[in-house]
């Protein structure tokens, strides 16, 4: 299962362009959160033709994340995570009223039809979910901080190594143009 054949790539290549959409887009999360409810939460795409993804964390930040992966022909929601029922409740209203939902997230990583989750959980516990859904076999989208501490990292890392899953971390708006351009200025001398 760790190798992939060259039909399971494209479908991965997919999730690169999820977490890419999800760091631009996550930025702006009231404006994200204002828009109509996604076309691709409670219509099923067949398995061949999608990318499963679980929420873990369903506040703010997460529901941002979500909204934007959705955008993605092909992604489609099937589970959600937090330790909130009111958040649970709410991703059902949102997302799908036949989400599937839970206040554990190792049993999102114990499900056939998730292939990657986002992390949007309190940053402490960022380390060892991203460590669990590796080890899961799941794509992994992390929020930042991805750790709190060196040790945590290397873990973090070693696991993402041994697994060869897809791990990102979030880093909205520090990843912007926009950020890249003020260093030039300031190199320039233009800004100081």
């Amino acid at each position: 299962e760790d190798q992939m054949d060259d039909s399971a790539t494209t479908p991965r290549r997919d999730f690169l362009k999820v977490a890419t959409a999800t760091s631009l887009a996550a930025g702006n999360a009231a404006q994200v959160l204002a828009q109509d409810k996604p076309t691709n939460g409670c219509n099923p795409v067949p398995a061949s033709d999608r990318i499963g993804i679980a929420l873990i964390g369903a506040g703010g930040q997460g529901n941002s994340d979500t909204r934007a992966a959705l955008k993605v022909p092909g992604v489609q929601l099937v589970a959600a995570a937090d330790v909130y029922d009111g958040r649970l409740e709410r991703a059902k209203e949102v997302y799908c009223r036949d989400l599937v939902v839970t206040r554990d997230y190792r049993e999102i990583l114990a499900r056939k039809d998730v292939d990657a989750v986002l992390v949007a959980t309190p940053d402490h516990w960022h380390a060892q979910i991203a460590i669990d859904a590796l080890n899961a076999g799941k794509d992994v989208y992390c929020q930042k901080p991805m750790v709190q501490t060196v040790d945590d990292g290397l873990l973090v890392v070693d696991a993402q190594k041994k697994t060869g899953r897809i791990l990102q971390v979030g880093s909205q708006r520090v990843s912007s143009v926009v950020y890249k351009k003020a260093q030039d200025l300031l190199a320039a001398g233009a800004i100081g």
